[in-house]
């Protein structure tokens, strides 16, 4: 489970990582939009990627929530920390409910990446397209200057079955 909860924490970031550089392109351009198509197709696309981005939750303290919050990029990485925490911390094999926290964890983040993956793959690129028009927009890049990880190397087996794929070769 602690190397699991290192993988999550990293994959999570990963992502997160490239959402926030996603979002600040788009801000970018949205304020040079206008308003229009153009400037609403924006808006949407940000909208999904804040909703994946999240923000990093404090510690519990006190009462917990009403319901639970749907998880996002932010959330996962900070729960797989404290997984990775509880783990560390004790001399024997996890616990039944730490262990199902990791296995919810796990799942959740690929759904997450699938969510994202379909962003960078038809959403971004729909929008690219209106960029190329003439009098538009310079295009939004997924991916850094210095690339982090090629797109499939940074989805991991477990998470395939969530984009429609198998298990790796």
């Amino acid at each position: 489970m602690q190397s699991g909860s290192v993988e999550g924490m990293n994959e999570s970031f990963e992502a997160l990582s490239q959402v926030r550089s996603v979002r600040a392109q788009l801000k970018e351009r949205a304020a040079k939009a206008g308003k229009g198509a153009l400037a609403h197709a924006i808006a949407a696309l940000d909208k999904q990627a804040a909703e994946l981005e999240g923000a990093a939750q404090s510690n519990f303290f006190g009462l917990p929530p009403g319901a639970k919050q749907p998880e996002n990029f932010s959330s996962l990485n900070q729960h797989f920390g404290g997984i990775l925490s509880v783990a560390d911390s004790a001399d024997a094999a996890p616990m039944t409910q730490a262990t199902a926290v990791f296995m919810e964890l796990e799942e959740a983040l690929g759904k997450l990446i699938a969510r994202w993956s379909k962003i960078r793959q038809q959403d971004i690129p729909a929008l690219n397209l209106e960029f190329k028009k003439p009098n538009s927009l310079r295009l939004i890049r997924t991916e850094r200057r210095t690339p982090l990880l090629p797109p499939m190397q940074m989805e991991t087996t477990s998470h395939k079955q969530y984009e429609g794929g198998g298990a790796k070769a």
